[in-house]
């Protein structure tokens, strides 16, 4: 223990006595930390609209509006006027579709919005039947920022949005129109309810002439003898007709029972394998925009590992489309089977683009096919959504009507071939007495008489109720709501479900959540540039009698921790009081500032103690590992599966997560346990670098003589 705190009241006395020294220890607790801070401030809040709202964006209005019914709707005019009044964007309104494409091209704008000349003829092509999907025009700028087209698709989803509320919007109008158009041609909806009351009433004078009718045809029984009996050997022959029926209709419902069944789990299999389909596109769309946006390494590793890996799981979803697509072509779903044969060969899209990727490629051979494959995944995942809906609106729902309406039929028939069979069973056991016979065929009459009563009385009944229709209140003011609210209508339909969205720990700003990464990293920097910059050895003095290598290891282990709790308290303090993130609990976070440095020292400093020059390149390649796979920008989920092997191992995770439990809230004794692991990883960098002191001696001399024969290595 003397000579340990003989060396660091030795290295302290030295330093104190340079100015150089001194400069050179202040440089290494504020050029780190400026890092630090800098990059927060930058990163402070990039996606508010006071950000992206600098953020030029084209858009030429080229709409010539339509006219219908004697209206003319400009949509491209309401679209311009929302978009003025959206700041979420920084919108640049211009005078012609050239100007934004060139403004586009020489970096003046981000991207540009082209509303076409027909765009408001598309959108209200379906008043006339004829529907026509209106084209919005969208040019992007990739060359000019990473990160800016991902805000200025933003943009998009704007527009599309304005164009939704602009169709509803028209849609409740035309109603108010065809409402008002109704009034001032004196149609008032009340009142033709009351002149349908009427005309029922009308409808029911009627039925009482039929019934008088039905009354004198039962006179006519007498005249009937001669028919019933020639039709004795006809009913035999039915008898055995109806028994066939009976049991060809009964076969038939035990069918359509089966085929509902059938049809249904061939359903709900199609709809979830395209759904297992969208979540695998939706995974890795996310992966190609890491591989973008991370350069060479992550590319190289995209290709290396998990390429062919993609490349199958692609080829299983085409096969299960073609399949899909076959099955509903042989079932006459010719609609739905040529959807999965679009996504079938969007698939297919995808996997050559990923099959023509070659690790040597460089930037700009693979950019253009990254890029084909991310649009084509897009246009997979619109494909999915098409199919779904399909399925949901159209055939799943058909489907089950068909299968009930023939259900419901079936039932019908055998119920009126029942009564038939039963009423010539009747009647041919009276054909032996004539009299029985005729009056049993009065007693139809009598009940057709009857049945003609009851729909007369049905139709009184639904008179009165069409006459009380005509006077409610309900009705009149649904009317009134559609004639003179239209822009409620149009709200409600456009939104009609709200979302209550409840976070829990809650960070005001983007900086805050990404303090704990740069402050870390700033960190480790920190600690790697310290080992760089001062000397792990100590020179033997006469006042170090019999240095012992723990001794050695400790002595000068001391000058780093004091180092590295100079920068914890520096950066700290400056991400509290001069960046001002949002922090809980302030005191925690200096603590395991304070830990984080010192854990980060002592595994530099282990690493250079026992390798030397090969510690020092193993700390710059733990540092890239944990930039890159330890969850700072990236969710460790969406990252290659090497990344998340080392993910446990990784020092940054457990600073970073101790970090945000002081930002953002603390749960349970997680900070606590970060503070474990973290100590953990001191303990062991402790018994590393003792351990590999001697057994690496040898090797650290040759590498010193190699570079001092260089000549120009330090």
């Amino acid at each position: 223990m003397k000579n340990i705190l003989n060396i660091i009241r030795h290295d302290l006395k030295k330093i104190t006595g340079s100015v150089v020294a001194i400069i050179t220890i202040m440089g290494l607790c504020l050029v780190p930390c400026c890092y630090a801070w800098f990059n927060i401030l930058s990163n402070w809040a990039p996606y508010d609209s006071d950000a992206t709202g600098r953020i030029s964006v084209a858009v030429a209005n080229m709409d010539e509006g339509k006219s219908a019914a004697g209206l003319y709707i400009n949509v491209g005019d309401k679209i311009v006027e929302a978009l003025e009044a959206n700041d979420a964007i920084g919108w640049v309104f211009v005078e012609n579709e050239d100007k934004a494409i060139e403004g586009v091209y020489a970096g003046d704008y981000y991207a540009a919005l082209v509303l076409p000349e027909d765009f408001s003829a598309d959108v209200l092509s379906f008043i006339n039947g004829d529907l026509t999907n209106p084209v919005l025009k969208y040019y992007e700028n990739e060359k000019k920022n990473a990160i800016a087209p991902k805000i200025t698709g933003k943009a998009k989803t704007a527009v599309q949005e304005e164009v939704n509320a602009a169709f509803v919007e028209t849609l409740a109008g035309y109603v108010s129109d065809a409402a008002s158009v109704a009034e001032a041609r004196g149609v008032d909806p009340q009142e033709m309810l009351a002149d349908l009351s009427d005309r029922i009433d009308d409808l029911s004078n009627d039925l009482n002439s039929c019934i008088v009718l039905a009354n004198s045809a039962a006179g006519l029984t007498d005249a009937s003898g001669n028919l019933i009996n020639v039709s004795g050997e006809f009913i035999d022959s039915t008898h055995d007709v109806f028994a066939a029926n009976d049991k060809m209709l009964e076969a038939a419902d035990e069918e359509l029972a089966k085929i509902k069944k059938a049809d249904n789990q061939k359903l709900e299999d199609a709809v979830d394998k395209v759904k297992d389909t969208a979540g695998s596109l939706k995974t890795f769309r996310t992966e190609v925009t890491e591989i973008i946006s991370t350069g060479d390494i992550g590319y190289t590793l995209f290709v290396d590992i998990n390429r062919d890996i993609w490349v199958k799981r692609f080829t299983t979803m085409k096969t299960r489309a073609d399949e899909q697509a076959k099955f509903l072509k042989e079932e006459d779903f010719t609609v739905l089977s040529g959807k999965f044969e679009e996504l079938s060969a969007t698939l297919g899209d995808i996997i050559s683009g990923l099959q023509s990727l070659d690790r040597k490629m460089d930037y700009a051979t693979r950019e253009p096919i990254l890029t084909a494959i991310s649009d084509n995944i897009d246009k997979a995942l619109k494909q999915t959504d098409d199919i779904l809906g399909q399925i949901d609106n159209d055939i799943d729902t058909n489907l089950e009507t068909a299968l009930n309406n023939a259900r419901t039929s079936l039932s019908g028939f055998r119920k009126v071939m029942a009564g038939a069979d039963s009423g010539l069973s009747s009647l041919s056991s009276s054909l032996g007495t004539y009299t029985k016979a005729l009056n049993r065929l009065k007693g139809s009459i009598n009940q057709t008489s009857d049945s003609l009563e009851n729909l007369q009385d049905g139709a009184g009944t639904l008179s009165d109720v069409l006459m009380n229709a005509s006077g409610n209140d309900l009705l009149e003011a649904m009317n009134e709501l559609a004639a003179n609210d239209e822009a409620a209508v149009a709200e409600y339909l456009a939104n009609p479900v709200a979302m209550d969205t409840e976070v829990f720990w809650k960070i005001d700003n983007y900086g805050s959540s990404m303090a704990p990464f740069y402050t870390v990293l700033a960190q480790w920097v920190g600690a790697l540039l310290t080992a760089v910059l001062i000397k792990v050895k100590v020179r033997k003095r006469d006042d170090l009698v019999d240095l012992r290598l723990h001794e050695h290891y400790f002595g000068r282990l001391g000058l780093y921790l004091l180092v590295g709790i100079a920068q914890a308290l520096v950066v700290s303090a400056g991400d509290l009081l001069y960046v001002r993130i949002q922090c809980v609990a302030p005191l925690r976070f200096v603590l395991i500032a304070c830990i984080n440095s010192i854990v980060f020292m002592m595994i530099n400093y282990a690493l250079v103690f026992a390798l030397d020059n090969i510690g020092l390149g193993a700390g710059v390649i733990i540092l890239v590992l944990q930039v890159a796979g330890s969850g700072g920008t990236y969710p460790v989920e969406v990252l290659p599966s090497v990344f998340k092997v080392l993910f446990p191992f990784m020092p940054f995770r457990y600073a970073m997560d101790g970090m945000r439990e002081c930002i953002g809230g603390m749960y349970g004794n997680t900070y606590w346990e970060c503070v474990g692991v973290l100590l953990l990883f001191a303990l062991f960098s402790v018994a590393f670098g003792m351990a590999f002191y001697r057994p690496a001696k040898k090797l650290n001399e040759m590498i010193a003589t190699s570079k001092a024969k260089s000549e120009i290595m330090l």
